[in-house]
């Protein structure tokens, strides 16, 4: 499914849990019901099977997922009854996005070739909130192949001061020589 589709079903859900100020709430509910679909393929296969009836499919799900909010089983329901139950697999992922934005928080990762202290990691990320004028919420990957260093990337920015990258450019200085 593509993101603008599954974004026109989960815009309603944000807007609505927004005024009820069930945000979280709703994030929550949204992960378990992802790591509920990743860890079940049983689940997943039932849901996408279109011999399966709607009404079974609304019972089964009211059935695993008793305790979300009536907004989330309402926008559950809603995707069983429109054929939409694709929508699940990127639901948490697009809420998140509405969810940064609302909040004024930029998405980013910092790849380093070992793991950050954590003092490394809060003065990184001091720095680059300052740098970016606004909360930033970094991903912590590891990729070995950048030797040290880091690579930060912030949406369309990418911030290489990675021992790979700096080999690179010596490389190619000494070529163009």
């Amino acid at each position: 499914m593509t993101g603008g589709l599954a974004k026109r079903y989960i815009q309603p859900l944000f807007e609505v849990a927004r005024q009820k100020d069930m945000l979280d709430t709703v994030e929550a509910d949204l992960l378990s019901i992802t790591e509920t679909l990743q860890s079940s393929p049983e689940l997943k296969k039932l849901l996408f099977n279109p011999a399966e009836s709607r009404a079974a499919k609304r019972k089964m799900l009211e059935g695993i997922f008793p305790g979300v909010s009536p907004y989330t089983m309402n926008f559950l329901r809603l995707l069983v009854d429109k054929n939409r139950a694709d929508v699940l697999l990127t639901a948490h992922k697009l809420y998140v996005q509405l969810l940064n934005a609302q909040r004024g928080v930029t998405v980013g990762v910092v790849e380093s070739a070992a793991p950050l202290s954590e003092d490394d990691f809060a003065g990184l990320l001091i720095s680059l909130s300052e740098r970016f004028k606004g909360a930033l919420k970094l991903e912590r990957r590891i990729d070995p192949a950048l030797l040290g260093g880091v690579r930060v990337r912030i949406g369309n920015t990418v911030l290489d001061n990675s021992l790979q990258n700096k080999l690179t450019r010596l490389r190619s200085v000494f070529l163009r020589e």
